[in-house]
């Protein structure tokens, strides 16, 4: 008997979880793991993981900023609660400042003619400079908690926020508060000048949550508004003023660590979901998967949601031009979200990251990161593993539920698959939670001594396949099917490119008309 195919072109739409479960887009999906989308619409698996560090540190790392300097030198330092940890491109420690005050570090690195160092602050000692041999304490410096550097045209000023309501806290043991900003003066960031400050909307109840510079402008975030400085002048008595704007949307950052500055604007994550902005009112990204921030999900995804007990434990980096969101779905991070700008898909790592940069360990950056749980070694996220240290990747995706096209009773008698590796397959009928039987799908070609191989003469006689085809003869019966591809075997990558399903033609009665 003949069949009908029913093809499903491509799966680069990413995870929809807003919608209902038979309502999603074809290319969409209701669940996945470990996987990521080509700009072709293929699903692929991530890349493995694995130590930088050459031996785990003293204390788990919660802060990480890249260092370089134009001599060569590259570096990666480490806030780790207590101490500060400088490490070079080998994983092995550098220098470090011990006996600190516990808590969690923020990095600025400042540059002028002859000078390119780095501070750290953590809201409770005088801040940290490194210079890429030791680390010293800068006196009379203030107790900031988080730290950036305004743009040269700016004045090139050194930024400190996130004070204590303390009496010492500022520069010069000066007085402080949870809602001051102060600025060094131009080009000078160890002198402070008594009136280098703004209050941003003291009394709102608020806490200053972070502060970043993206081109000319330098954001401060609170937990429900921003502010957005654009420009320096001086008044009649010489003392400087900051102009700035407020951004009171009831949007503001949740996490201290949950914003990166991206090629398009800065990213940030609210207590409602996560937002860009480049000056402006922020735009919400996240509405395909709202109910990982406000529940509400379906059976079918397993990923699990943010829990909002630890939601400042939330921590995000950008790199390859995404924007990688790691979160905790009990305390501890346990889970990265990703997000491609480019082509607006949504996607989950199980990876445990406290915190991610990027850093050039070789000749291409890489994303480097702390581990949340286990062991005090940072870990690097890279192409050059097909495992996390040693344990096999679980990846996963599932399709969204589909009537083929007819609302009938019908048969799957078949489905053809082009991908590479070695996946597993089910299809599940009738909104059945399993994955239904799964079946292994081995694209690798066998490479002989004829196709694809060496011949008489040195030639070959066809050339290889870049995607291999395969049938998956197993019958599903039902009125509505969800597709599913399963891994979870130490060093089996997989791709998925595209899929139709052979729906067995069913016989119409016969109609006797005049």
């Amino acid at each position: 008997m003949a069949y009908t195919s029913f093809a499903f072109q491509g799966f680069g739409k990413g995870l929809n979880l807003a919608d209902k479960p038979d309502a999603v887009d074809p290319g969409e999906c209701i669940d996945a793991l470990n996987v990521l989308f080509t700009d072709r619409g293929a699903i692929t698996q991530r890349d493995g993981y694995d130590n930088f560090t050459s031996a785990a540190l003293t204390n788990r790392p919660a802060s990480l900023e890249p260092y370089y300097k134009t001599d060569g030198t590259r570096q990666l330092l480490a806030g780790c609660g207590t101490r500060l940890e400088a490490l070079n491109i080998s994983g092995g420690v550098v220098a470090s400042a011990s006996a600190l005050t516990d808590g969690t570090w923020d990095f600025a690195r400042f540059g002028s003619p002859g000078s390119e160092v780095a501070y750290a602050g953590n809201g409770k000692n005088l801040l940290r400079k490194w210079d890429g041999a030791a680390w010293t304490s800068v006196a009379n410096s203030p107790k900031a908690r988080y730290l950036s550097v305004l743009a040269v045209d700016q004045g090139n000023r050194l930024v400190a926020a996130g004070f204590d309501d303390s009496a010492t806290a500022g520069p010069t043991a000066s007085q402080a508060y949870t809602s001051r900003v102060w600025f060094s003066n131009a080009g000078a960031p160890e002198t402070w000048g008594a009136n280098n400050y703004v209050d941003l909307t003291p009394g709102d109840g608020e806490n200053i949550q972070g502060v970043v510079v993206w081109g000319e402008f330098c954001f401060v975030f609170k937990e429900t508004k921003f502010f957005r400085f654009y420009g320096t002048s001086t008044d009649s008595l010489g003392n400087p003023v900051f102009a700035y704007e407020t951004i009171d949307t009831g949007i503001g950052l949740a996490s201290p660590r949950a914003v990166a500055l991206g090629r398009d604007g800065v990213y940030f994550m609210d207590r409602a979901g996560l937002y860009r902005t480049t000056g402006g009112t922020p735009e919400r990204l996240s509405d395909l998967i709202e109910p990982l921030w406000l529940g509400g999900e379906s059976n079918y995804y397993q990923g699990g949601i943010i829990a909002h007990s630890g939601i400042t434990n939330c921590a995000m980096t950008y790199h390859q031009e995404r924007v990688y969101l790691a979160y905790p779905t009990v305390s501890a991070n346990n889970r990265v979200l990703v997000y491609d700008p480019a082509y607006n898909w949504f996607s989950l790592y199980d990876i445990p990251a406290s915190v991610m940069t990027v850093f050039r360990i070789g000749s291409q950056p890489e994303m480097v990161f702390g581990y949340a749980s286990g062991s005090n070694h940072v870990g690097r996220h890279s192409s050059s593993y097909s495992n996390d240290d040693g344990i096999a990747i679980t990846s996963r995706w599932r399709s969204g539920w589909f009537d083929l096209g007819m609302p009938d009773v019908k048969r799957i008698r078949e489905t053809k698959i082009w991908g590479t590796g070695k996946p597993f397959m089910g299809v599940s009928p009738d909104f059945y939670e399993g994955l239904g039987s799964l079946d292994l799908l081995d694209f690798t070609e066998v490479v002989a001594s004829t196709w694809s191989g060496s011949t008489w003469g040195g030639g070959a006689w066809a050339a290889k396949q870049a995607l291999t085809q395969r049938l998956r003869r197993r019958a599903v019966r039902g009125t509505t099917f969800s597709t599913s591809f399963y891994n979870a075997t130490l060093d089996q990558s997989w791709a998925a490119h595209r899929m139709a399903h052979h729906i067995t033609q069913t016989r119409q009665p016969t109609v006797v008309t005049a």
